[in-house]
């Protein structure tokens, strides 16, 4: 009897033992996945944190390059136009050199004047497209930056600033 209870204790304990290391098993592979999920889900997590602080440091950089750019191109139109002098104004030919020396000088792809009608006096001539700009030539009060060409391919930059009444009003009539 005595072998017979102890055959069955040791059968029990066998199954005992088979179902508790079953159990520690599953426990390990389901913990083991767990882990590897949660691992995996926190590094996509920091990886996507320091992409986006690296993209937000690039486009603040990328900021202050552009603002620094276009300061300098403020600045020089300031300077070009303090070398304007009366002789430059004496008539129209005078004063498209002016603006094809200005050009050359400060590396524009454009210098030009827009008169009190609208008519934008450039180098090559007068243009009647006032429109097509988005800046108010009427209440300019400062340096203003507007795109030329928003919707299309060729985007430009264009910068206005204002300029004292200058004496060629009179002088600078649209040719058509």
């Amino acid at each position: 009897m005595e072998s017979k209870l102890f055959s069955t204790i040791k059968r029990n304990n066998w199954r005992i033992g088979t179902a508790v290391g079953i159990f520690v098993a599953a426990v390990l592979v389901l913990s083991s996945i767990w882990i590897g999920r949660s691992a995996k889900i926190s590094t996509e997590r920091a990886v996507h944190t320091v992409s986006d602080f690296y993209m937000q440091e690039l486009a603040g950089r990328r900021e202050q390059v552009v603002a620094s750019n276009l300061n300098a191109s403020i600045d020089k139109l300031h300077a070009a136009l303090e070398l304007l002098g009366p002789d430059d104004l004496s008539d129209v030919g005078h004063l498209q050199a002016f603006q094809s020396r200005m050009k050359k000088l400060y590396d524009l792809e454009k210098f030009a004047f827009v008169g009190e009608d609208g008519t934008i006096y450039t180098a090559l001539g007068p243009q009647d497209n006032i429109g097509e700009y988005g800046f108010d030539y009427c209440s300019l009060d400062g340096a203003e930056i507007s795109i030329k060409g928003l919707e299309a391919p060729g985007k430009k930059v264009v910068i206005a600033v204002p300029v004292e009444r200058l004496p060629f009003r009179d002088l600078l009539q649209p040719v058509l």
